[in-house]
C-alpha cells in the first residue's frame, strides 16, 4: 500500500517486543492559504487529543473554494470531529461524515475528499482510512512514500452508504509525515510533477529541521506558482525523547 519516490518504498520498524518502548516527542503543525484571499475556504486540517497516547488527525477538501463552499466545509469538518469524539476507527468517523454530506448535498454533483487518521505515540502507529483524498506522504532520513492505497476509496457523498478500509503502518523514529490537499500537488495541474515537487520540498525541511514544518513545506512547494485553489499541509515529527525510556512492563524473559 506504500507508492514510492525515486524508487525507495516505505519500511516501518517497530522495536522488539522485549524491548521497552521509546518515549518521543510528537510535534504537530498546520498551514493553510486560501485562494483569492477569501476568509473560508473549502478545506479543513484539524487536530483532536484523543488521549494521553493517541492524536486523531483529518483533512479535508470541498471542490472549490471562497465562501461559496465554505459553509459545506464547516459542517462536514464539524461532523467528521464530532465523530472523532465517539469513535476511533478511522473508517467508521468517515461513515458519520459521508451521512452529513449525502444529507447536505445528495445528487448535486459536490466532490468532497477526505482522510482521517489515528497516530498512537505509544506503539508508533499511524491507522488511517481515506476517502478519496491525496495519500500521505511518510519520511524519514533515507527513504520517503505515498502511502496509496489500491483501489482508491470513493469521495463522499457519493453513495448513502460508504466503507472505506482501515491501513494500519508503522512510524518510524524521527519520521515526518504529512497530509494535505490537491491545493498543494497540483497546483500547477500536474499532480505526478506536484508529488515529486512535494517530496523534495519535505525532502529540503527534513534536513532542516523546522519548528513549523507544515508553513515550511507549504511556502517552498508554492513559491514559484500559487494555483488557483485553497491549499493545506497537516504536518506531523516523532522524536526520540533525549535520555527517556517509558516505565512500562520489562518484557524479557
Amino acid at each position: 500500500m506504500s507508492r514510492s519516490v525515486h524508487g525507495e518504498d516505505a519500511v516501518g520498524v517497530v522495536d522488539s517486543p522485549r524491548a521497552k518502548p521509546a518515549i518521543v516527542d510528537t510535534f504537530v503543525s498546520s498551514w493553510m492559504s486560501l485562494a483569492g484571499g477569501a476568509e473560508r475556504g473549502g478545506d479543513w486540517c484539524e487536530v483532536v487529543n484523543v488521549s494521553d497516547d493517541v492524536l486523531a488527525l483529518t483533512v479535508g477538501d470541498v471542490a472549490g473554494h471562497g465562501e461559496s463552499v465554505g459553509h459545506i466545509m464547516a459542517s462536514l469538518r464539524d461532523a467528521t470531529l464530532a465523530a472523532i469524539s465517539r469513535d476511533d476507527v478511522p473508517s467508521t468517523v468517515l461513515e458519520a461524515a459521508n451521512r452529513e454530506a449525502a444529507r447536505f448535498f445528495a445528487g448535486d454533483g459536490v466532490i468532497v475528499t477526505a482522510i482521517v487518521a489515528f497516530l498512537n505515540h505509544r506503539l508508533r502507529t499511524l491507522t488511517f482510512a481515506n476517502a478519496g483524498h491525496p495519500p500521505p506522504l511518510m519520511m524519514t532520513a533515507d527513504r520517503a512514500a505515498f502511502l496509496q492505497q489500491r483501489p482508491a476509496d470513493l469521495p463522499l457523498g457519493v453513495y448513502p452508504y460508504h466503507h472505506s478500509a482501515n491501513y494500519v503502518v508503522a512510524v518510524p523514529l524521527d519520521a515526518v509525515v504529512l497530509f494535505y490537499t490537491d491545493g498543494i500537488t497540483e497546483h500547477a495541474r500536474d499532480p505526478i510533477a506536484g508529488e515529486i515537487e512535494l517530496a523534495e520540498a519535505t525532502r529540503y525541511i527534513y534536513q532542516r529541521p523546522e519548528v513549523d514544518l507544515a508553513r515550511a513545506v507549504g511556502t517552498r512547494v508554492l513559491r514559484r506558482a500559487r494555483g488557483d485553489d485553497d491549499a493545506a499541509i497537516l504536518a506531523v515529527r516523532m522524536i526520540p525523547a533525549a535520555g527517556k525510556r517509558s516505565a512500562g512492563p520489562d518484557l524479557s524473559p
